[in-house]
C-alpha cells in the first residue's frame, strides 16, 4: 500500500499573517467534516492546544498593524511640522519690507504666529487643536488683505491639508495602539509551528498503521490546507514551495 504523505509546504515562506489563516484554515476545514475530535484523546490534546493560540496570535498581529500605525502617524505628524515651519519661513523676507501694506501685513501675521510658538512640541490632540485654530483665524476675513499681500495662502492651505490628514490618521487608529501588553509574534509562531508539527507527524503516522478511516480523513484536512498555502507560495514565486529538510517545514 502506498504510503500516506504530507503533502509539502514551506512554512517558513508565509507571511505573518498567512501562518495565521493557515493554521485557522485546518480548524475551519475540520469544522466542516463530521470528524469527531475527541476520537482519540491524545490528537484531541494536541489539537486543542495549537487552538487555544490562535487568539493571542491574532494579538500579535494587531499589535504589528498597531505599530505600523503609530509609525504612518508619527510620519503625518512630522509632515504638518514641517509645514508649521513653512509657513513661519514664508513671512520672513517681508521682515525689512518698506512697502507699508506688506510691512503691516508681516506684523499682523507674525503677532499671530507667535502666539502659536512651539506648537509642534505639544501632544498630537493639543497640536491639532492649536493648528486648527490658527488656520481658521489666518483663513478668517481679518486677514484676508494681509495674506494676499503676503503671498502665504497656499502655506496656510498645506498646513490645514497636513493636520487634516494627520487627524483622520489619529482618530482612526487601532485600539491596539493604546494596549500595554506586548506580544513576541516570532517567538508565538515557533511555538505553534511546533505544535502544528507535532500533530501532523502524529496524524500522518497513524494515518499509515491504522486501519480506522478517522486518521487518513483527518490527514486529508491537514493537507487541504497544505495544499492551498501550497499554491500561494508557488504563484508569489519568492520562494520553492518545496519542502526544506528541516523542523519547521514538515
Amino acid at each position: 500500500m502506498e504510503k500516506l504523505k504530507l503533502i509539502p509546504l514551506y512554512t517558513q515562506g508565509l507571511h505573518h499573517a498567512e501562518f495565521g489563516q493557515f493554521i485557522i484554515r485546518l480548524y475551519e476545514d475540520f469544522g466542516k467534516t463530521s470528524l469527531d475530535v475527541a476520537f482519540d484523546a491524545d490528537f484531541k490534546t494536541l489539537f486543542d492546544a495549537l487552538q487555544s493560540k490562535i487568539t493571542t496570535y491574532n494579538k500579535a498581529l494587531e499589535q504589528i498593524r498597531a505599530s505600523e500605525e503609530s509609525k504612518k502617524i508619527a510620519e503625518a505628524d512630522r509632515n504638518r511640522d514641517a509645514d508649521v515651519q513653512a509657513l513661519k519661513d514664508s513671512i520672513k523676507p517681508y521682515r525689512n519690507a518698506k512697502n507699508e501694506t506688506e510691512k503691516s501685513a508681516y506684523t499682523a501675521v507674525k503677532i499671530v504666529l507667535d502666539q502659536y510658538k512651539g506648537v509642534e512640541n505639544n501632544a498630537y490632540e493639543e497640536e491639532t487643536i492649536k493648528i486648527n485654530t490658527l488656520v481658521a483665524k489666518l483663513q478668517s476675513a481679518d486677514y484676508t488683505a494681509h495674506i494676499t499681500a503676503l503671498g502665504i495662502g497656499k502655506f496656510i492651505t498645506q498646513l490645514s491639508a497636513s493636520n487634516n490628514a494627520f487627524n483622520d490618521l489619529f482618530a482612526h487608529r487601532s485600539y491596539q495602539t493604546s494596549q500595554k501588553e506586548t506580544y513576541d509574534v516570532k517567538a508565538l509562531r515557533k511555538v505553534m509551528t511546533a505544535e502544528y508539527n507535532i500533530l501532523v507527524t502524529y496524524i500522518v503516522a497513524l494515518a499509515n498503521v491504522k486501519t480506522d478511516s478517522f486518521y487518513k480523513e483527518v490527514l486529508g484536512v491537514i493537507n487541504n490546507s497544505r495544499k492551498y498555502f501550497s499554491d500561494v507560495l508557488a504563484r508569489r514565486s519568492t520562494k520553492p514551495a518545496a519542502t526544506p529538510p528541516n523542523a519547521e517545514n514538515q
